[in-house]
């Protein structure tokens, strides 16, 4: 078999600051393995290279994107699945994995590793799971575009080079875990039926706008928008529209001269003692101590 990749890989140390900051990353790279080509290439440091017989535990985690090709993954979890262009899987401290391109069509390859306290939270809070390792993505352009900032941010050995790949590995794993949150399919009608919802509750944040109204007239269930809708946000509509409200409550207590009372009724609250005690909840503070506060030079 061939053996003429193209790979550029960095590893990194690890500083204490880096450590501070939550997020480090530990290698990134980019490899193009041609059809008929040896997998994987050599010139990897120990405890990183592997071979398909034998797998590869890592004591970190990594994010691989493949933007061509086809080929297998697998992990100790028994899972094996197959792997298209578009795809990223995410590999997990502790776990055994392995992969490799189908020989035929080989594969372009890009990978960031990362760990940190953040990574461990988000792993902990089951925001990413070693139980669902691969994603389809459907903004390739971002993430391409994203992987190629950050080589040449390598080769040019950028100022704080591990904040500037941090967080892009954070953007990744957001973008990898929002593709997850695709809205269940039930048959309903209006797939973008969430960014309507939302657009409607920005131009009308201030009157009363019924949920169960408001998804019949989007077409969908309501047990399926909110379903959806808290998959999307992470909030129940409701509660997304209150958070709404309170920012422009917030924002008029600034930056304007009215009352309380008046800001309540405008930002869709009847009730001014509520929107205090509701103000005062969120917030620790009441609106008339976020307006004095806010307002000092």
């Amino acid at each position: 078999m061939k053996s003429n990749h193209f790979s550029f890989h960095r590893y990194f140390p690890v500083s204490e600051r880096d450590r501070k900051w939550g997020l480090y990353v530990n290698t990134i790279g980019e490899t193009r393995v041609p059809p008929q080509s040896v997998y994987p290439p050599t010139g990897h440091p120990k405890g990183y290279a592997f071979d398909w017989q034998h797998g590869r535990v890592l004591d970190s985690y990594a994010l691989v994107y493949i933007s061509g090709g086809r080929g297998g993954f697998e992990s100790a979890r028994r899972i094996k699945l197959p792997i298209e262009p578009g795809s990223v899987f995410l590999l997990f401290p502790g776990v055994w994995h392995r992969y490799q391109p189908e020989v035929k069509t080989g594969w372009h390859e890009f990978w960031i590793g990362f760990d940190g306290d953040t990574a461990r939270s988000w792993q902990k809070n089951k925001f990413i799971s070693a139980g669902k390792p691969v994603v389809k993505i459907d903004s390739e352009d971002t993430v391409l575009a994203t992987f190629s900032r950050l080589m040449q941010a390598v080769r040019a050995n950028r100022p704080a080079l591990q904040q500037i790949l941090a967080g892009a590995a954070a953007n990744l794993v957001g973008i990898c875990y929002s593709a997850q949150q695709a809205p269940p399919e039930t048959g309903n009608p209006g797939s973008n039926a969430i960014e309507q919802a939302i657009g409607r509750m920005e131009s009308d944040f201030g009157g009363q706008l019924d949920m169960k109204a408001l998804a019949q007239n989007l077409g969908v269930s309501y047990s399926w928008f909110r379903t959806a809708f808290v998959m999307h946000t992470g909030l129940a509509p409701h509660q997304y529209l209150l958070e709404m409200r309170l920012v422009r409550a917030r924002n008029l207590l600034v930056g304007t001269g009215l009352s309380v009372k008046e800001i309540a009724v405008q930002t869709g609250f009847e009730d001014e003692h509520y929107f205090s005690r509701l103000f005062r909840q969120k917030l620790n503070v009441t609106p008339s101590q976020w307006r004095s506060r806010s307002q000092k030079p």
